[in-house]
């Protein structure tokens, strides 16, 4: 799962036992996440993606 909204992009899907990407750009400061990885921008995660396969 790969989002912007750490509540119900990541949250959602590690509630659904998938591994998760947030994007983080800067609109939840100090939000509690529990992403397996967090980057700045779509690009990252798509190396992320590319890397995980």
């Amino acid at each position: 799962m790969i989002g912007d909204n750490p509540l119900a992009g990541i949250a959602g899907g590690r509630g659904a036992d998938l591994h998760t990407i947030w994007i983080n750009r800067g609109t939840w400061p100090d939000q509690e996440h529990d992403a397996d990885y967090v980057v700045t921008d779509v690009l990252q995660a798509m190396e992320i993606l590319h890397d995980e396969t």
